[in-house]
């Protein structure tokens, strides 16, 4: 089996174009993704693990379909547009990538109505990782909302945020003595800094949908 399509195949559904992000996403060093491309191998249970209703059979044979049907998530998409339903994008929004671009080449994969606070939000969106579980697990759909400036973020709030190089969820805390630099805060990965300018979007996540 040709595991490097696989890993293509991955890298292209979670829409990520480069093998740094592709590395970055799994929380593994460029050089060990090199290497699994090398040897035609990779590690099953961490990328298992990384990839929510990920299709075992799929990821072990490259046969069937890549993921398992979330039936809770499903059971609220309407594939026609509803008066009131919010787009729902199966896709994932990728460094360098704003959610306005990403959105305005594409259709939606449906419209949710009914979760409560759903409506609310402009665009809804599944969840890559795992950094901010449990209060939103690896399996979650988002909510969110363009805000128009630096003023209104809040450090009570959680944000989808995009640079040129990365793109996460995460809690925002300003920096006392440089204006220009944002700390993101999760709880299952280690405080840092990004700089404002080499921000692409930042988004405020104000539904969030847990499945069972």
């Amino acid at each position: 089996m040709d595991k490097a399509l696989i890993l293509n195949s991955l890298k292209e559904y979670l829409n990520i174009k480069t093998n740094k992000e592709f590395a970055e996403f799994l929380g593994i060093k460029p050089t060990a993704l090199s290497m699994w491309y090398k040897r035609n191998t990779y590690d099953i249970e961490l990328i298992f693990k990384k990839c929510e209703g990920l299709n075992a059979h799929w990821l072990l044979t490259g046969e069937g379909n890549m993921f398992t049907k979330n039936t809770e998530i499903e059971n609220h998409i309407n594939k026609k547009p509803v008066v009131g339903g919010v787009p729902y994008w199966n896709l994932y929004v990728s460094a360098g990538h704003s959610v306005a671009e990403i959105v305005g080449k594409n259709k939606p994969d449906g419209y949710i109505k009914g979760l409560p606070g759903a409506d609310i939000a402009e665009n809804i969106l599944p969840v890559a990782g795992a950094s901010m579980e449990p209060e939103i697990s690896s399996s979650a759909i988002v909510g969110v909302r363009r805000i128009n400036n630096w003023e209104s973020l809040n450090t009570e709030r959680i944000y989808l945020i995009i640079t040129t190089e990365d793109r996460m969820i995460k809690r925002i805390e300003h920096d006392p003595e440089n204006e220009n630099i944002l700390w993101c805060v999760s709880p299952n990965y280690p405080r840092f800094k990004i700089y404002k300018d080499d921000i692409i979007e930042i988004q405020r996540v104000c539904f969030v949908y847990n499945p069972k």
